[in-house]
């Protein structure tokens, strides 16, 4: 079994990557991700299930844009009957259910969200990966952050 954990203040992105693939070299591991998809990933979005009693329970999370409706305000602080649109984007979830028997893990968590990045795979033998890193800002360059890896082999119990 292998394992990285680390926390670090008062660096920036950049530094506290590098930490991180210090860290995961140092172990014989590697860091499953680029800085620009943790900065930026293509589609943000959590998405996780685990079977139980051979029923997968999905749970899906992802950034949708909508449309909404508001009333104008006039001159004197009263709404008027002139309706406007504007956009919003939210956080939607959505739950699910399925039959678990093709499930490839018994459990699996994705999270792939600007400066929040999870993967976390437990596969049918045991054996396990987790990888998480978690980047706050403080000020405009510079914060805190948290990274932490473990793989585990089925063997390895």
């Amino acid at each position: 079994m292998a394992m990285v954990e680390l926390q670090r203040n008062n660096v920036t992105v950049a530094e506290f990557l590098r930490y991180a693939q210090a860290a995961c070299a140092k172990q014989g591991l590697e860091r499953g991700f680029s800085r620009d998809d943790f900065e930026h990933p293509h589609n943000p979005e959590h998405s996780s299930y685990h079977v139980v009693d051979g029923v997968k329970r999905c749970h899906f999370k992802y950034y949708r844009t909508v449309t909404r409706w508001g009333r104008k305000l006039g001159p004197h602080g009263y709404f008027t009957d002139e309706l406007y649109t504007y956009e919003e984007t939210e956080l939607a979830c959505v739950d699910q259910e399925w039959p678990g028997e093709d499930a490839p893990c018994k459990a699996e968590t994705c999270r792939n969200f600007p400066y929040d990045f999870q993967t976390y795979m437990l596969g049918w033998d045991g054996c396990c990966y987790n990888e998480i890193c978690e980047f706050t800002f403080d000020d405009d360059k510079r914060g805190h952050g948290y990274y932490f890896q473990v793989s585990k082999d089925a063997d390895a119990a």
